[in-house]
């Protein structure tokens, strides 16, 4: 049996152990998603907010399906497969330090050689504030997504531009009658859609959040 088929069934009987106890599952829909994706196990759950935070990460795929890269006869899984800002592909594999995670880290960098990225529990840990920021981020873009936030995101990302550097609060009074809660929703869409950043990585979210041109930007 190949390292490669090893390390898919352990990855299938941790997927089956851990949907056995529905604590750790979790409906989870990324603000550029028509639909949402249940995934297993709390460091996948982080793994979701921190992809959605990185200001590098134009779009994620964390569907099983999508995740299954094909190595001969056999197939091989990865936690996320993610497209960078500059269009490359990335396929993201969590390493929790057991030696079923090892296999499936060497397994799959016999596939993806460079564009495998490894992380591991203390990256997610050194991101906390992310994970947590976008966590509360996302769920005021749910509250407020059955309005038309497009527009409104638009005219966000042009404040921003404009202004070089501004803050949720800020943004919230320059749109005048238009709904705070339209307002912040539009804000997270546009930092999903990567068309300005902020300092979540760094400050609580809230109203002083700052809002500033996204770094790719510059590069034009």
């Amino acid at each position: 049996m190949s390292l490669v088929t090893k390390a898919r069934q352990r990855r299938l009987g941790i997927r089956q152990a851990r949907s056995s106890n529905s604590a750790n599952l979790w409906i989870l829909q990324s603000p550029t998603a028509e639909s949402p994706v249940t995934l297993s196990g709390d460091l996948r759950m982080k793994l979701f907010y921190y992809c959605e935070g990185d200001p590098t990460i134009l779009s994620t795929e964390y569907r099983e399906r999508a995740l299954e890269i094909p190595i001969g006869v056999d197939t091989v899984v990865a936690d996320a497969m993610v497209t960078l800002v500059d269009g490359s592909v990335k396929a993201f594999a969590i390493d929790d330090g057991s030696g079923r995670s090892k296999e499936n880290v060497d397994a799959l960098s016999i596939v993806c050689r460079d564009s495998l990225v490894v992380i591991g529990t203390r990256d997610l840990g050194r991101f906390a504030l992310r994970i947590r920021n976008w966590q509360f981020a996302i769920s005021a873009y749910h509250r407020s997504r059955g309005s038309d936030l497009g527009p409104v995101a638009q005219e966000i990302e042009a404040v921003v531009r404009r202004r070089g550097k501004t803050s949720l609060g800020e943004v919230m009074r320059s749109q005048g009658p238009i709904h705070p809660a339209v307002v912040i929703g539009a804000t997270v869409l546009a930092l999903r859609n990567r068309v300005i950043s902020s300092d979540m990585d760094t400050n609580p979210w809230s109203s002083h959040t700052k809002l500033l041109r996204a770094q790719h930007d510059f590069a034009r």
